[in-house]
């Protein structure tokens, strides 16, 4: 349940609430205020909007944005105070952009039926923003400068003949179109890979930075960073720290062509050369290989005349050599004629050595078969005389090894015998006790055999209850009975069964005459 509405309660309705907010925030805000902070969410596409939404952003102290307020540039603003040169970049000093600290003048705005806090730009202070821009740029060329990367780049040398370029720009802009058709005028064989980038706002150092090393990577000869002309804010963004660096530490040399004509970004100061405009950057180049052509020519030239001296002094050498080849052709006929009179002569001193060895030769020959025929006549006796030894001693031996080979039978056969005749003797004497433990031969002395209900012999009278069926074997057959309790037989008196327990029986029915075999 609400409380009644009392004398001193007081209840607005949203749109009352909403215009009271209104009223106080145009007594507070009266007219215009300078407002300082940093563009967020600036759309891309802000220049071709009637109406350009935004906000400002203040970090707090840990980095991060603690603090922000929507901005909107309405499209009659823009007309009224000629804001738009801001977003399209025809003012040639500033641009806003995202990631721009900026001081704009604006009005207090309370929109009562949204209840909407937001700010509505009338006025923008370039002088901050360009001042601001001009601190961190002074601070990156300090930190460059303490770091000794200003000069590291252009100490790379450039090659002589670099046809490998690697492009770095938006694709499809003019300053592509401007530097390609430089490049393709030329005579030389020039191969140009694109990678394209972002060449305005926060993303540019980021794309760059991928680009340059992707470029790095494919083995290009130099790489050439371009873009169209702009503001003093548009250049701001090559004034970056950390593309500066990437920069100023690629291991190849990095050309910059910006098209502005009066300033120089930070790119450009530790590039290996820098260029005014996207067609300037492509001159460069093919001066450069038009310059190393000529210096080719200019050797080839040299080499020409050399080698036409060169040539020349062959040729009077080569007539001085003519006339030595005469003389040398001279000395190779007669020493030819030397060499085969000389022949002849080792010839026929061969030929008489050869008959004297083959005389030696033959005389040797002959000694060497009869004392061949005498040597192997000699062995052949001692032959026969060994084969004999060996014959006689052999049949020595085996008779000898015969005559044990049958004395060691004849023994192993009685030692054989020997343990057979004992086993032998053995099991007849087990046989025989055998024969006479036999329960069928106490059987047929008139011994009876009682087995009990789970058919093992009974020893003892207690190994039975009444009710047990048991069976008594005879020789001639079996009896089966039942237990009965003391006292229960059939005219019998009460110490008769006593005298029965007694005995042995527990009741049992026999034979008086039969004896009975317990096991």
């Amino acid at each position: 349940m609400f409380p009644e509405d009392g004398p001193e309660r007081r209840v607005l309705t949203v749109r009352q609430l909403n215009e009271e907010i209104s009223a106080a925030v145009d007594r507070a805000f009266p007219g215009t205020i300078w407002v300082r902070g940093e563009v967020q969410r600036l759309p891309v596409d802000a220049a071709r909007r009637t109406h350009v939404y935004f906000e400002l952003h203040e970090a707090g102290r840990s980095g991060a944005a603690e603090y922000q307020i929507p901005v909107s540039l309405m499209g009659w603003d823009r007309q009224r105070y000629g804001l738009g040169s801001f977003l399209d970049g025809s003012d040639p000093d500033f641009q806003l952009a995202n990631k721009m600290e900026v001081c704009l003048e604006c009005q207090v705005d309370f929109y009562a039926k949204f209840g909407k806090m937001s700010l509505k730009i009338v006025g923008v202070d370039k002088s901050f923003a360009l001042g601001k821009l001009e601190a961190l740029r002074r601070e990156t060329l300090a930190f460059l400068q303490a770091q000794e990367l200003l000069e590291r780049n252009a100490s790379i040398p450039l090659p002589d003949l670099p046809l490998r370029i690697g492009l770095i720009t938006s694709p499809g802009s003019a300053a592509e179109q401007d530097f390609m058709t430089g490049i393709e005028r030329s005579p030389w064989a020039f191969r140009v890979s694109l990678r394209g980038a972002k060449m305005q706002g926060d993303q540019l150092e980021a794309e760059v930075i991928r680009a340059l090393q992707a470029h790095v990577a494919a083995g290009v000869d130099v790489v050439v960073i371009t873009r169209g002309g702009g503001s003093r804010a548009d250049l701001s963004w090559f004034d970056q720290r950390e593309l500066a660096v990437a920069i100023a530490e690629a291991p190849v040399p990095v050309i910059t062509a910006i098209g502005h004509e009066i300033d120089r970004s930070i790119a450009d100061l530790v590039a290996h050369h820098s260029c005014k405009t996207p067609t300037a950057g492509a001159e460069y180049l093919v001066d450069r290989v038009g310059q190393a052509s000529r210096q080719l020519d200019k050797a080839a030239e040299r080499l020409k005349v050399t080698l036409t001296g060169l040539l020349d002094t062959a040729r009077d050498r080569v007539e001085v050599g003519d006339r030595m080849g005469m003389a040398i052709r001279g000395v190779l006929l007669r020493s030819r004629i030397r060499l085969q009179h000389m022949a002849g002569r080792f010839q026929d001193l061969v030929s008489v050595q050869l008959n004297i060895r083959e005389r030696r030769l033959s005389g040797l020959e002959t000694g060497l078969v009869s004392r061949t025929i005498a040597v192997v006549g000699r062995s052949t006796s001692r032959l026969d005389r060994l084969h004999l030894q060996v014959v006689t001693s052999a049949n020595g031996r085996l008779s000898s090894a015969v005559d044990r080979y049958r004395g060691a039978t004849r023994r192993l056969g009685r030692e054989a015998l020997r343990p057979l005749v004992a086993g032998q003797t053995r099991v007849e004497g087990l046989a025989t006790q055998a024969r006479l433990l036999d329960p069928e031969r106490l059987l047929a002395r008139g011994y009876t055999l009682t087995l009990g209900p789970l058919g093992t012999a009974l020893t003892s009278a207690d190994s039975v209850v009444a009710g047990d069926c048991i069976r008594t074997r005879f020789s001639d057959g079996e009896v089966t009975s039942i237990v009965q309790p003391a006292g229960k037989f059939p005219g019998s008196s009460s110490s008769s069964n006593r005298k029965g327990k007694q005995s042995g029986g527990k009741g049992k029915k026999t034979d008086p005459g039969q004896k009975t075999l317990f096991r």
